[in-house]
């Protein structure tokens, strides 16, 4: 008597669970990314910079995951990249405070001097800016500057400037103020000086600002967590003004020294919702994709920012509109 069952193969199919693991992986570290300080590392910092461009792919790749039915490995993707982008939200600007007089900051990282003088002197004849913060300046740039304006009225400033060196960046005003200590010195070569003016606005007031611009994480990432770390103690011991920090930070609300050193501030910097606008790579092929150019404040209002394009620099320039506080 023969088997009834006989030629007959039965197929036992393995469980779509090959490709979890690595996504779960991936996932993880995403998740994580926005967190892990446990040391001034180079690679991870350019990762934490790149989170907005990992996020994006990983959305990309969810739905795909999805139309092929594989469900566990999409919603796992898709949760670990909301869990990623969760604190990296920018706070929608607003002050804390009801609005007085207006007070405008312009804030512009010009490239090593090379940015277009006569394009910055156009931002400025738009916006009226109050106080002008520019890292990587040079005095040649700032002559030319001069001479593109039809009247020159930032004749109250700091140091002069040593293009290529620490002490880069300078801050100018057209109401009177006076230099003070800095925020941050440059020590063995380490950090970068962090210029400090209090400037006597005739109506807002006294103000404190305070320009920033790390050295590059890719270059020296102990010296820029370093000037980020000392910023922040510097903030915690000089809260008797309102407050400005504005420059390029050379970092994003995916680093978590920045995360600490905006603790307590409002960010005036733009922003499209709760996303952080870019402010670089600018004037590229490569569209701008990291926000790391800002402007801080505590103890005054926001009325509205914007972003200037300015030929000659890879930054985007910030024109942020503040207030008083009545």
């Amino acid at each position: 008597m023969g088997n009834a069952g006989a030629g007959r193969v039965r197929v036992v199919r393995a469980p779509k669970t090959r490709g979890l693991l690595p996504l779960v992986l991936a996932g993880a570290l995403l998740a994580a990314l926005p967190h892990l300080d446990f040391a001034a590392s180079r690679s991870l910092a350019v990762l934490q910079a790149l989170l907005p461009v990992l996020c994006l792919a990983a959305l990309a790749l969810g739905p795909v995951l999805a139309y092929r039915r594989a469900w566990i490995p999409a919603t796992v993707l898709l949760g670990c990249t909301a869990l990623s982008l969760a604190p990296v939200l920018q706070p929608v600007a607003g002050g804390a405070c009801g609005p007085g007089e207006p007070v405008t900051v312009l804030s512009l990282n010009a490239g090593r001097g090379h940015a277009d003088p006569s394009i910055i002197a156009a931002a400025i004849i738009a916006s009226a800016p109050d106080v002008l913060v520019l890292v990587e300046a040079s005095e040649p740039m700032l002559q030319a500057l001069a001479t593109a304006l039809p009247q020159w009225h930032y004749t109250n400033r700091t140091g002069p400037v040593v293009t290529g060196g620490a002490v880069d960046t300078v801050i100018l005003s057209k109401h009177p103020m006076h230099s003070e200590a800095p925020a941050a010195r440059q020590s063995a070569g380490s950090l970068f000086d962090v210029p400090v003016a209090a400037i006597d606005h005739p109506r807002a007031g006294r103000i404190r600002v305070a320009g920033i611009h790390p050295v590059p994480p890719t270059h020296g990432p102990d010296s820029w967590a370093g000037t980020l770390a000392t910023a922040e103690r510097w903030t915690g011991q000089n809260t008797d003004l309102p407050l400005v920090l504005a420059g390029d930070f050379n970092a994003t609300r995916a680093h978590p020294g920045f995360r600490a050193l905006a603790h307590g501030f409002s960010d005036a910097s733009p922003a499209f919702g709760p996303l952080a606008a870019a402010t670089w790579p600018a004037n590229g092929a490569v569209p701008a994709f990291a926000a790391i150019d800002h402007v801080l404040v505590r103890g005054l209002g926001i009325m509205d920012s914007s972003r200037i394009a300015v030929e000659g620099t890879d930054h985007l320039g910030i024109v942020a509109k503040l207030s008083s506080c009545r």
